[in-house]
């Protein structure tokens, strides 16, 4: 089933509820949802205090929320107080030991703290009972991505990935660790055994662009990318990069097609406009 998201004008509302309660001394009921979109919204905008100050409030009126306990972990990470975050995460797993979340963000925590060794044991333990075995695999990469260990981050990409050949940030941080270690060109043979497995990836086609432009093989980059996009039309980031490659081999025009393609499915941003300002004023040089 369809879980139904809050609009923006409901996200405000109730945020402006919050707020009003807070200020006025009063109390306003709010279910463990609202509670849940509240402190969302001040985790997006980096209100941390807020943040805290709605989860504290929640779990008085809702002390088993998992979610809730979640979200205050998360605060404490915001605020860098990742000891306290972790006693959040063990008080709730008294109550729910075996959650994958939950483990997740514990080892999360650790990673914050410089015991990787120990985020990557958290994460690992969490492979039997996980839905999504992809983001375990993926999660562990990161962790050993920010311990410069690249080669072990690559690795684990790689597993998240022949599980799910769309994890798009696995691809994308495969790219970044395998141009770190210098291993671009191998590469391509690596993301090319995927095309051929599952030739409709947009996402394999797109990191492969991505490859190719890393490598200069600027008319490799925009064959990639062209086939992206002839798999999903709506692939902003795919228009964006066929742009800098159309840029790249001089060819304005085309270039100024892709950013306004851009333009077209993401939506306004200063970066596209900016790219959008130096391909005009290329073609009339």
């Amino acid at each position: 089933m369809q879980e139904d998201y809050p609009s923006r004008e409901e996200e405000r509302g109730l945020v402006k509820r919050f707020e009003e309660q807070l200020k006025q001394k009063t109390f306003s009921f709010f279910d463990v949802t609202e509670y849940e979109t509240i402190v969302q919204y001040y985790l997006d905008h980096m209100q941390y205090g807020n943040a805290h100050k709605a989860c504290k409030m929640a779990l008085e009126q809702y002390p088993f929320s998992q979610e809730i306990s979640l979200l205050l972990a998360q605060c404490l990470i915001g605020r860098e107080q990742y000891e306290d975050a972790l006693k959040v995460i063990d008080d709730a797993q008294n109550l729910h030991p075996n959650d994958v979340e939950l483990n997740t963000v514990k080892g999360t925590i650790y990673s914050f703290l410089g015991e990787y060794e120990k985020a990557v044991e958290i994460l690992l333990s969490t492979l039997d009972h996980a839905e999504d075995k992809s983001e375990v695999y993926y999660n562990v990469g990161l962790t050993y991505q920010t311990n410069a260990r690249y080669q072990e981050a690559i690795d684990h990409y790689k597993k998240s990935i022949e599980i799910n050949i769309n994890h798009e940030s696995a691809l994308y941080e495969l790219a970044y660790c395998l141009d770190v270690t210098g291993q671009l060109e191998d590469s391509v043979a690596y993301y090319t055994q995927f095309i051929d497995r599952d030739p409709y990836s947009s996402y394999a086609w797109y990191n492969l662009g991505i490859v190719y432009n890393k490598l200069g093989k600027y008319d490799e980059a925009v064959k990639a990318y062209d086939y992206a996009l002839v798999i999903d039309d709506t692939f902003s980031s795919a228009y964006f990069n066929l742009g800098n490659s159309y840029m790249n081999l001089e060819k304005f025009p085309e270039a100024l097609e892709a950013y306004k393609n851009t333009l077209s499915n993401e939506g306004p941003s200063s970066e596209t406009f900016c790219c959008i300002g130096a391909a005009y004023e290329k073609m009339e040089q």
